[in-house]
């Protein structure tokens, strides 16, 4: 049985006149009349009650008509979702998470989105952005975000720069340092810096990166496995660390102070989606970025 089995039988059905029916189906009316036949041969059922003057529905066929256009309903219904979906008006957008540091551009672009696309249901996956490209590559997500001046390596992605910014010295407000105007990269010797992560491409390597670039040996560094655990860290004076002054985090009790060196640590963010055929979804998304950067 085919859904063209059920739309023929409807249509006789709701005329109770197979030439009537076969004008509107467009076929002819010998060619319907099998297809009605062939239809209830199949399932074992006689659906009408016809001879050469009338046609009328069986009991069992007022019942087949019922369940008939219920289930050409669901299939027109399933056909417009697909179409939806197709035009990335509908589906799940996954989105790997970077906290805080998002809070410029990511909650008043999603606010814009889930207008535009309320069909579409955003989530966030929590990981570091070092791990987010592989996450991009098997699937896990459909929008990640990675830092530095080529965050890409070797993977075939697209990018945006969302963010871009310098370092400055992130302290507790309970630090000696916090009311200072700026601070001389040569005094974070004394100090254990505080780092995100541990991998590659990760907030660690860029702090080791840069200060050994200025030529100062390398620092107590530690890390830190969560970004909110980060934060706490520093809040709580347990080390200081170096994040974009773009951000702004007196209210959870930490400054960033610009800081003097030979060199400027530049921050940069990117967005970071699949080159190959993104999803008409993740397209929406990034345009979106596009309007408010």
């Amino acid at each position: 049985m085919e859904l063209r089995h059920l739309r023929y039988f409807v249509a006789v059905a709701e005329e109770l006149n197979f030439r009537k029916a076969a004008e509107n189906l467009s076929i002819t009316r010998p060619a319907l009349s099998k297809q009605i036949k062939d239809l209830e041969n199949e399932i074992g059922v006689k659906l009408l009650d016809r001879d050469t003057v009338s046609v009328s529905l069986t009991k069992a066929g007022e019942v087949f008509q019922s369940d008939a256009r219920t289930l050409l309903h669901l299939a027109d219904k399933a056909v417009e979702r697909a179409t939806e979906a197709q035009a990335g008006r509908i589906g799940k957008l996954r989105i790997g998470s970077v906290g805080v540091i998002a809070t410029d551009f990511l909650p008043a672009t999603l606010q814009i989105f889930n207008k535009r696309y309320p069909g579409v249901e955003v989530s966030f996956v929590e990981m570091h952005p070092e791990e987010q490209l592989d996450a991009l590559e098997s699937g896990t997500i459909d929008v990640g975000f990675a830092y530095g001046t080529d965050p890409l390596g070797q993977a075939e992605m697209d990018l945006l720069c969302v963010i871009k910014s310098h370092f400055g010295i992130a302290v507790s407000k309970h630090h000696p340092w916090a009311s200072r105007e700026r601070i001389d990269l040569e005094e974070t010797r004394q100090e254990t810096v505080l780092c995100l992560g541990n991998g590659s491409r990760s907030h660690r390597e860029e702090v080791h990166r840069f200060i050994t670039e200025e030529g100062h040996p390398p620092p107590r560094i530690r890390s830190i496995e969560g970004f909110d655990s980060f934060l706490t860290m520093i809040a709580a004076d347990q080390g200081i660390s170096m994040l974009p002054v773009v951000l702004d985090l007196t209210t959870q009790g930490i400054v960033i102070l610009p800081f003097v060196s030979k060199n400027v640590f530049e921050f940069k963010m990117w967005a970071v989606w699949q080159k190959d055929a993104p999803s008409e979804m993740v397209t929406h998304f990034i345009q979106l970025l596009e309007e408010r950067i």
